[in-house]
């Protein structure tokens, strides 16, 4: 899978992405927020924003179509003294047990669910998994953001290890050739190699999703590069006459 190829090198090129800023951004934002319960996080990847809301003083669920993504997230989870309730699921699929008093999709997972079928899938299975009066995050990447990314493009991190990525951007959707080099300890480096595509979202697009499937939007506004999206869920009046 080709997130999998990527799991051992993940974190160490999304570290730029500062979640206790995001969360804090977040509640800052909207008061309503509840401050401790029962959180979901919607492409968990490798786990660090369950740790981040674990300390906070919720009790997290993650899911991700990664096994390799999960295995880390199982054992960051662990080190960081918590207990990892992990779902190896594609979001479109999501299938739980119970309800959430939260739910979070960050670094822009959203974006990476291609087709809008998908997109109205998982927005209307996940209603079903969220508390009434419940809340759910996530963020999106603005098309400046997404225009910024085409050509090639060079991250170097602290422990030597290099990412090269090509990006393109055309007609809403956005290809992404990957190739990472990560630094072993006998000098040499361990080449990984992916293909990532996502896709551009606009406003009214995930306005009318959100409508559809029964989640009002509470705040809405831009961090960085990415726009951040509180919504609630709201209590469906039944099918029109």
């Amino acid at each position: 899978m080709k997130y999998d190829s990527l799991a051992s090198v993940y974190d160490s090129f999304t570290d730029g992405f500062d979640y206790k800023k995001y969360l804090d951004s977040v509640f800052a934002h909207c008061d309503a927020l509840p401050e401790s319960g029962l959180a979901l996080d919607c492409g968990s990847g490798t786990g660090t924003l369950i740790c981040e809301l674990s300390e906070r003083g919720f009790n997290c669920t993650g899911v991700d179509m990664s096994p390799e993504m999960l295995n880390i997230a199982r054992e960051k989870i662990e080190n960081a003294g918590f207990e990892p309730h992990l779902v190896c699921q594609e979001l479109q699929d999501l299938d739980l047990y119970g309800a959430y008093h939260i739910a979070f999709c960050s670094l822009d997972t959203v974006n990476h669910i291609l087709y809008k079928r998908d997109l109205k899938s998982f927005f209307r299975k996940l209603y079903n998994f969220i508390e009434p009066g419940g809340f759910f995050v996530f963020d999106v990447k603005t098309s400046a953001f997404f225009k910024k990314t085409v050509g090639m493009q060079t991250f170097e991190h602290e422990d030597g290890s290099v990412a090269m990525i090509e990006g393109s951007f055309s007609s809403d959707v956005a290809f992404y050739a990957i190739s990472v080099f990560e630094a072993r300890e006998d000098g040499l480096f361990e080449k990984y190699e992916s293909e990532i595509e996502e896709r551009y979202y606009s406003v009214d697009t995930l306005k009318s999703i959100l409508a559809e499937a029964g989640f009002a939007t509470v705040k809405r506004y831009n961090m960085g590069n990415r726009q951040i999206w509180i919504t609630s869920r709201i209590e469906k009046t039944g099918k029109k006459k």
